[in-house]
């Protein structure tokens, strides 16, 4: 095809990688300084000691600073999760483009790949300080594949490097401005009250806590393990089965006992007034009145005794209610949206 029929057909394509351009970070803490960890549907690694990640909101970039030693940082992500992968991308090639800058005064190696399992296309690149490329690979993916993901690389000591974004599409050519196959948000929450089965692109929250599969990673990434994790160090999906929800307090007062009372969910280790944290059910403290008349008398002489009220020995109303306190309400199956 001509370079503008490979245009053409590439602009009817999705792009392939989720938060591309990093705008989703679930793993912000905002306390007496903003932190970043790895954004949302990506997997970051260095197996140095002081390797670091976060996120630079003038340039709107992810930050990786490399740690000291030559040791191997990976920051990837499984593109391949989404429900008719098998339908669109084997047996097709894939063109993708990472836009990376090294800052500071020293050059820096840096290694952009994508792999099916099988082939691997790779691109290592010296970019010079202050300089801001486009790595651009392509992959003929195999047709009986049903992996594909995407990584950089690098080993250089204590490099630090800026990226801005990264995309792919189905195409000989790598487009940034398609939209993401993945429509919505990665780990929002929805809910149905007219099925029990969960759409493809979603999991039942609502069965009891697992750890996520390796088809899941960005799910995963997105958990970060605010409620466990599995043997395989992914993170566990909560169950929400029979709980209400109720809005994060944040320190308004309204939930008057959030920092004290709530507690992790699952094999969670977050509690306090904080988002996904769990509160058992409760009755306010209350009494009740106990109407009584203690104005007759009890006659004297040899009339038969009488009952009589006494009113130091306490007293209660007769037993009221169900097995729990709750309001009006109607079951409906709670889903998370994994792609």
């Amino acid at each position: 095809m001509s370079d503008q029929d490979n245009l053409l057909y590439a602009m009817q394509q999705r792009n392939l990688v989720y938060n591309y351009n990093f705008v989703n970070y679930s793993n912000k803490v905002v306390d007496t300084a903003v932190t970043y960890n790895h954004p949302d549907g990506w997997l970051y690694e260095d197996s140095g000691s002081d390797g670091q990640i976060s996120f630079d909101p003038g340039t709107n970039s992810c930050i990786i600073v490399k740690s000291k030693g030559d040791d191997l940082m990976t920051f990837s992500q499984s593109i391949n999760e989404f429900p008719r992968y098998t339908q669109v991308v084997p047996g097709n090639r894939v063109s993708a483009c990472a836009v990376v800058n090294i800052p500071g005064e020293s050059d820096g190696t840096v290694t952009f790949l994508l792999t099916d399992g099988d082939n691997t296309s790779s691109l290592t690149e010296v970019i010079p300080a202050g300089k801001t490329v486009n790595m651009e690979i392509g992959l003929d993916v195999g047709s009986s594949t049903n992996h594909l993901s995407l990584s950089l690389q690098s080993s250089t000591a204590s490099l630090t490097i800026y990226i801005h974004k990264v995309y792919a599409n189905v195409g000989e050519v790598a487009l940034e401005t398609l939209p993401c196959v993945v429509e919505g948000t990665i780990g929002e929450r929805k809910q149905y009250m007219s099925t029990e089965n969960p759409p493809s692109g979603e999991l039942s929250l609502c069965q009891p806590t697992a750890e996520l599969s390796s088809s899941y990673t960005r799910l995963s990434s997105f958990l970060d393990g605010k409620f466990g994790t599995g043997s395989n160090g992914l993170s566990m999906l909560p169950d929400m089965s029979g709980y209400f929800s109720r809005a994060w307090d944040n320190g308004a007062g309204v939930d008057p006992n959030a920092a004290n009372d709530r507690t992790a969910l699952g094999d969670g280790s977050v509690k306090g007034d904080n988002v996904g944290t769990v509160q058992e059910d409760q009755v306010k403290e209350h009494t009740h009145s106990l109407d009584y008349d203690d104005s007759g008398e009890i006659p004297a002489g040899t009339a038969a005794s009488l009952p009589s009220i006494n009113k130091a020995v306490p007293s209660e109303t007769g037993k009221y209610g169900g097995v729990e306190t709750r309001s009006k309400n109607i079951s409906e199956l709670y889903t998370m949206k994994w792609a």
